[in-house]
């Protein structure tokens, strides 16, 4: 293998781990932004209801909406960040070619599973699209809304999962920080 194809190989995989990286920061930063909107709504549906004495109509099912999106969303900002809580002991205590072996299987695991759900989010979404699904209460929210960030969060953590496994199988691509970058 030549150095020149080598090098344009880890550059292009350090461009795909940059955009996923990206992808990853706008998902963190919406999850964030629905868990406020979800405090500010829980506090407006206190006020309404016992300092009014009013009712609430949609307050109690936009939190639920929002705070299951971010739990989505968040999901591609965490994997990328290696943020999951993992039980690794026995990886600690291998080497760096059984710990390679182990990233390999996990990721595999989980590429499995992940595809099986953004399979589904997008069926589902389409679904929701095209049949005009609503909830059954008195807001009607159509339900794409609810369902679209299952099958981006899991598109996207397929993609990281695609790349950490490139990154098993070919060590040599993995990108080097210069610079603290």
């Amino acid at each position: 293998m030549n150095p020149p194809a080598s090098s344009e190989r880890t550059r292009d995989m350090r461009a795909y781990l940059n955009i996923l990286g990206w992808a990853a920061r706008l998902c963190g930063w919406l999850a964030m932004a629905l868990l406020a909107s979800a405090v500010i709504v829980v506090t407006q549906m206190v006020m309404i209801r016992y300092v009014m004495n009013g009712s609430t109509i949609w307050q109690t099912e936009y939190v639920i909406y929002s705070t299951t999106a971010a739990m989505m969303l968040g999901s591609p900002y965490v994997l990328a960040l290696r943020g999951h809580v993992g039980v690794d002991v026995l990886v600690q205590a291998v080497g760096d070619g059984w710990r390679r072996v182990f990233n390999l299987i996990a990721a595999i695991a989980s590429l499995i599973f992940v595809g099986a759900m953004a399979w589904s989010g997008f069926r589902f979404l389409a679904e929701a699209v095209h049949g005009g699904w609503t909830t059954d209460t008195v807001w009607a929210l159509p339900l794409w809304i609810p369902f679209w960030p299952l099958p981006i969060a899991m598109a996207l953590m397929l993609a990281q999962l695609l790349a950490d496994i490139v990154l098993a199988l070919r060590p040599e691509l993995t990108p080097t920080t210069q610079g603290g970058a």
